[in-house]
């Protein structure tokens, strides 16, 4: 999902607007001195109401395994938001950036085995929740089902048949 587009100020800097259902913001990309291969590439300042710049994260560059295409990773994050917003720039023929959500992705040791694995449960064994806690009996007589005529007419055909005498 695209959040918006970065352009450079002829400085080196891309600026420009994302917005997401929550949050609207001007952003800038500043150029981040890299003291190692693993350093960002850029830092991520966010315009405030008071007109100045405040860090709200980094981009760091990586190499899609696809085409080999370079493209900038990271998360701007703020305590007047929820929760990180991770996104993903990728440059334009025009120079510019398209700034898109990027869902965080976790490692695969962290993920469970597929449904259809052959190292997991049986879809018939188990349900999954464990061993019920609930007591086996509670005590109660069992309930029958009622009829379809409803209980009130149940107990009118039995005060109907209480009053008829025998013959």
């Amino acid at each position: 999902m695209q959040l918006g587009n970065l352009k450079s100020n002829g400085n080196g800097v891309f600026m420009g607007r994302i917005a997401t259902l929550d949050t609207v913001m001007t952003i800038a990309l500043r150029h981040w001195e890299a003291r190692k291969a693993s350093s960002p590439r850029f830092e991520i300042l966010a315009a405030t109401a008071a007109k100045s710049w405040v860090r709200v994260g980094f981009l760091f560059e990586h190499e899609k395994k696809s085409d080999g295409e370079l493209f900038l990773q990271g998360s701007i994050d703020s305590p007047s938001m929820s929760k990180p917003l991770y996104i993903a720039c990728f440059m334009e023929e025009d120079g510019s950036y398209n700034v898109t959500w990027s869902r965080p992705r976790r490692p695969r040791n962290e993920l469970g085995a597929p449904a259809d694995s052959a190292d997991g449960p049986d879809a018939g064994d188990d349900d999954g929740l464990g061993d019920s806690t609930a007591p086996v009996g509670d005590g109660m007589p069992p309930v029958e089902p009622a009829s379809r005529r409803g209980r009130r007419a149940e107990q009118a055909q039995d005060k109907q048949q209480e009053e008829t005498p025998a013959a």
